[in-house]
């Protein structure tokens, strides 16, 4: 694979914690069940880039042999179609992901290609994390084009973008248009979550709100900052049971609307509008809804034909104990 490197090469430690795995509990049409890692490759050319991924398919019992290649980006359609000078055809498919054409494939490959756009449509934290290790990678590959005494093999270059502040989402992924507004309500939903929330629900709005502004249609844009602040917040607290005095963290929509000084029925409309338009699940949406939720509201379908809560099928010992819903296509 000329001009491409494995990341897991130059960056072990964080490969071996955050390279995506999808565990089969049962076949899937012709893909047997089995651990199926989706290993990441990027380009070596100091001089290119392309922010684009090669994503090579092992599986844990034979994890030398490649399934698939599938090639993947994170920018614009225009940003590609602009880099492969006018082949908008290809930049299509690079943003949607597409198998590679120049390195072999499997009786596997489509089901596995389909798998992983499934993964990122539903999951743009992993398309942000595949951004981040480009970058990460790209910082590592200028580091030992211009001290080339240190060798390919040598500690990598230390990583130029920072690690987030507790509760401080990034803007990677987002277009430079939208940051600013990203920024205004991002500060807005932090400084409700210090008085109202904690860490983990309110890294659930940070989430919802950058799903948002990663949407092609610029709706983050129009409205008042307040009103998104308060939507997003709505849509957490009611993914999330928080209007139920019994949980731990409750709120009650009052207390949304006058924190933020707005109207009860814009509010509640735009939250309506936020989950129709990413058609959220209700209390099992992986990096929305605590983890007690998503395990006891997916339900898992067992080779008897017997349907069980996620939850129930960990204690009946059908699963292991450390599988995570989002793990399992």
């Amino acid at each position: 694979m000329m001009g491409m490197e494995s990341f897991w090469h130059r960056f072990p430690d964080v490969a071996e914690r955050e390279t995506r795995v999808v565990k089969l509990l049962q076949p899937y049409g012709k893909l047997p069940v089995d651990e199926y890692a989706f290993t990441e490759m990027y380009c070596v050319d100091p001089t290119c880039d392309c922010r684009r991924v090669l994503i090579q398919v092992r599986t844990s019992s034979n994890p030398h042999g490649v399934l698939t290649t599938i090639i993947f980006g994170w920018e614009s359609e225009e940003f590609y179609t602009n880099w492969l000078r006018g082949d908008r055809q290809q930049a299509r498919e690079i943003r949607g992901a597409a198998l590679d054409p120049i390195n072999p494939q499997s009786e596997y490959s489509n089901i596995l290609l389909g798998i992983f756009q499934e993964v990122v449509r539903v999951d743009p934290n992993y398309v942000a994390r595949l951004a981040r290790h480009y970058q990460m990678f790209r910082d590592d590959v200028r580091h030992q084009h211009e001290n080339p005494d240190t060798g390919a093999d040598s500690a990598p270059a230390p990583v130029t973008q920072p690690k987030p502040e507790k509760n401080t989402p990034s803007a990677l992924g987002i277009a430079v248009a939208r940051r600013e507004r990203f920024a205004e309500v991002t500060t807005l939903i932090g400084q409700f979550g210090e008085v109202h929330l904690d860490a983990e629900l309110t890294g659930f709005a940070f989430e919802l709100w950058q799903r948002i502004c990663r949407r092609k249609s610029p709706e983050c844009m129009s409205g008042k900052p307040t009103i998104w602040a308060a939507s997003v917040i709505h849509v957490i607290a009611r993914m999330n049971f928080l209007f139920d005095r019994k949980q731990p963290v409750h709120l009650t929509f009052d207390t949304i609307c006058n924190y933020f000084q707005a109207n009860k029925t814009t509010v509640g409309g735009k939250a309506t509008q936020i989950e129709r338009m990413l058609r959220l699940r209700q209390h099992t949406e992986p990096g929305l809804c605590r983890r007690k939720f998503l395990e006891d509201f997916t339900n898992l379908r067992l080779s008897n034909g017997m349907i069980v809560p996620w939850s129930t099928a960990k204690q009946m010992g059908i699963i292991p104990p450390d599988a995570r819903v989002e793990d399992v296509y």
